[in-house]
């Protein structure tokens, strides 16, 4: 039947995060996210300066019970106030964007008003912030407020100051009743959401993060902010991660993450990231050959392990450079590249991972980016003070309407929770979801993730980034004499056996399946929760969808079975289509030829073990095979159950079948758990969940489908282990972390639904 049930699952931690940023770890703000354990790391290294060199010898500490997240860090010695000031700081530094370096000044002050100006919806996001406290502190600069006024930022900046004093003994502190306030719009400028585009928060946090490192003590505060970063890592139960970070700032990882790796016996390596992809001709190539191949020509940089192409995704990238980058340094003797990689003595890695983002999209244009940045591009004359105040009315007025809708829908369920009671939850929903403020006539539009405009953007920069990636692996390197000789295409060049090179899609959320057949040697990495969370999966259609799905976002609670089915498709096909012609006869032949499963199964292992060990053939020799055909045959018979129609047995053995040919989606990352409200556990789960709403129904027993999630879950683990060991070197000795423990039950059907409960079970080691 086509309701399903899966016994509480135990799932143990998944060990891999494929796609993160370096930037973006650390949560904002979270009271359980605190160091079990304290940390040592006596870390040495070099920084350039005026032609020579200086040595840094430092000892880096993480105290037992501190909070590893962005407050956690701004504020400063662990004690009871330390989340508070942390919280404070963090919104300080907020402010001082807006007085240094404002995105919406900048941007009104530029001749080009079309350009979206990286960090214009935070800058938004800060003055509706300074809106609502001048009015709760009763400040008079509200009246002639003006975001691109440095006046208001600096009035609040020290009001809030002056609040944080310390008050006469046995006095509250003034500013313990804005600190719900501040979190809220902490969690707005510092991490993406439904209305603060990625890109915005990563602004965010390098501007805060080169103001911390100017204070007193800021050097010892950076490098904790790595080892912070490393040991959530840990805590979460990752002993292997590839985490991209900018060429100005990874020699200092680099010794970072070389101590931590040592000490911890973890497996953290670092990608060189670059945003030139998408910037002028010759760009991306100059700054590969000048900034990125010293960081591989240097011995002591032994993390680093491959190139990071990333980037907001609102324009088409130039793909054939970094190609034809690689190529001329695969040709080069001797190859300065890949001199550390391979059969060389301690590499680095076996590849060299080159990192696409492609196929992800954040959205921001012209017509689709802050409302005052929309109202500087569109309207006649610039916004002045009767704009702006006109704006402050209609933020209060919004603060108002979403109190009342807190009051109408106090009661929540597991599924939907009720809001929580900041005082300003659901601000943002009233104010943009509607795009309702006008100005002389002209209705302002505002960036919104669950918005058409959004979804047409998105999908229309990622499916275009997909297809120019495709060109570019067809193309050819010019000939290096004529006349011209047929040669090979960038992609059988650069991934040809004996290669040191391997390639990996991050996102690839647009028409993956093509290329996942037209390219065997890619693979993906997958963050489903990254793209749903911030909007680039286009999934939800508004507010309502967003939050009702929550079962999918945050794996507890509902799911739209039409939601599931849509993912799927995108990200991991199942369908008989999927098959060769081949696999469908040799399957064909299995189930009319035998008498029963059983039969089947074993009469027909040589067979299925061939056409499995085919499927996965890049990752094979690093797979068990007796492992693979246990969980194959496990699953068609949880699948089957006691029916002894060879038709079933057919569509059991292709739908499994086509679980292990998209291996490659099983790569899990969390895109930065941080900036991005996800984590690789919860990848783990929601992979579980594609995967095994794929093989449901199941004709079995409650015992089978206990065996269901357990060999969904091994595979998943076992195929992203292997894939390490294909491309970058031995496991971890590492075994910390949690697991967690969900039970699924769902109905298979359209216009249904499947739910996800889940507990987290203990420690598994000390971390």
């Amino acid at each position: 039947m086509a309701y399903f049930s899966l016994p509480p699952l135990t799932l143990p931690c998944y060990r891999f995060d494929y796609h993160s940023h370096f930037g973006g770890i650390l949560p904002v703000d979270n009271p359980k996210a605190v160091a079990t354990a304290p940390l040592e790391l006596k870390v040495a290294y070099q920084i350039p300066d005026e032609g020579s060199t200086i040595n840094v010898d430092a000892t880096v500490n993480v105290v037992k019970g501190q909070q590893l997240t962005l407050a956690g860090l701004f504020g400063g010695q662990l004690d009871e106030q330390q989340p508070e000031r942390g919280a404070l700081s963090l919104f300080l530094k907020a402010l001082m964007l807006m007085e240094e370096d404002n995105p919406l000044a900048k941007l009104a002050g530029s001749p080009n008003h079309s350009r979206y100006e990286r960090g214009e919806c935070i800058a938004e996001d800060i003055f509706i912030a300074c809106v609502c406290l001048a009015d709760q502190l009763k400040l008079p600069v509200l009246r002639d407020a003006v975001a691109t006024n440095p006046v208001l930022y600096s009035t609040v900046r020290n009001a809030l100051k002056q609040l944080a004093l310390a008050p006469p003994i046995g006095e509250k502190r003034p500013i313990e009743d804005l600190m719900p306030l501040l979190r809220y719009f902490n969690d707005k400028i510092y991490s993406a959401s439904k209305y603060t585009p990625f890109d915005d928060a990563y602004r965010m946090r390098s501007f805060a993060m080169k103001k911390l490192r100017a204070e007193d003590g800021g050097n010892e505060r950076y490098l904790q902010w790595m080892a912070m970063s490393l040991l959530y890592l840990e805590q979460e139960g990752i002993a292997h991660a590839q985490l991209a970070m900018g060429e100005d700032e990874i020699r200092v990882a680099n010794a970072v993450l070389g101590v931590y790796n040592t000490n911890r016996n973890t497996r953290y390596k670092l990608l060189a990231h670059t945003a030139t992809v998408y910037a002028g001709d010759q760009a991306l190539a100059g700054e590969l050959n000048n900034k990125i191949l010293p960081l591989f020509e240097d011995a002591s940089l032994t993390e680093v392990i491959g190139i990071d192409l990333l980037g907001s995704e609102n324009k088409v990238g130039n793909y054939g450079e970094l190609f034809s980058f690689l190529a001329t340094q695969m040709n080069a003797q001797p190859a300065a590249l890949t001199k550390f990689f391979g059969s060389a003595e301690q590499p680095r890695a076996l590849q060299l991972v080159s990192h696409i983002h492609c196929g992800e999209g954040m959205g921001v244009s012209s017509d689709n980016r802050s409302a005052i940045g929309y109202a500087i591009a569109y309207s006649r004359f610039a916004p002045g003070s009767k704009f702006y105040r006109a704006y402050a009315d209609y933020v209060l007025a919004c603060r108002t309407a979403a109190k009342g809708r807190r009051d109408e829908n106090a009661r929540g369920t597991v599924g939907t929770p009720e809001y929580k009671d900041n005082g300003v939850s659901g601000l943002f929903d009233e104010m943009f979801r509607n795009d309702s403020l006008t100005i002389d006539g002209l209705t302002l539009r505002r960036y919104d993730g669950n918005s058409v405009r959004t979804q047409e953007l998105v999908a229309y920069a990622g499916k275009r980034n997909m297809m120019a990636l495709c060109e570019a692996l067809d193309g050819s390197p010019p000939p290096t004499q004529p006349p011209a000789a047929q040669t090979q295409s960038y992609y059988q060049l650069l991934t040809a056996s004996g290669s040191l090179l391997g390639f990996r899609l991050g996102h690839a959320y647009y028409y993956r399946s093509f290329v996942a057949a037209r390219y065997p040697l890619i693979a993906f990495d997958t963050n489903l929760g990254s793209n749903s969370i911030t909007g680039a999966s286009g999934l939800f259609a508004s507010v309502e969808g967003y939050r009702l799905n929550r079962g999918f976002r945050h794996l507890d609670g509902y799911v739209d079975t039409d939601l599931l089915t849509t993912v799927s498709d995108k990200v991991m096909f199942m369908g008989l289509q999927a098959l060769s012609v081949d696999q469908v006869d040799s399957l064909m032949t299995l189930a009319r030829g035998s008498k029963t499963l059983t039969e089947l199964l074993q009469q027909g292992q040589k067979t299925l073990s061939g056409l499995l060990s085919a499927a996965i053939a890049p990752i094979a020799p690093n797979m068990n095979p007796d492992a693979s055909y246990a969980s194959f045959s496990a699953l068609v018979t949880a699948m089957v159950g006691a029916n002894t129609s060879p038709s079933v047995w057919f569509a059991a053995l292709a739908r499994v079948l086509n679980v292990f040919i998209n291996w490659r989606s099983y790569l899990l990352g969390s895109d930065a758990q941080g900036v991005e409200h996800t984590n690789v556990q919860d990848e783990f789960l929601r992979c579980v969940l594609l995967l095994a709403y794929n093989v449901a129904p199941f004709d079995t027993s409650a015992d089978g489908a206990a065996a269901v999630g357990k060999s969904l879950q091994e595979l998943v683990s076992t195929i992203s282990a292997a894939y390490w060991q294909t491309t970058v070197g031995p496991l971890a000795a590492n075994t910390s972390g949690r697991g967690n423990t969900a039970t699924i039950a769902g109905y298979k059907a359209p216009a249904s639904v499947v739910t996800v409960a889940r507990a987290v079970t203990p420690d598994s080691a000390s971390a």
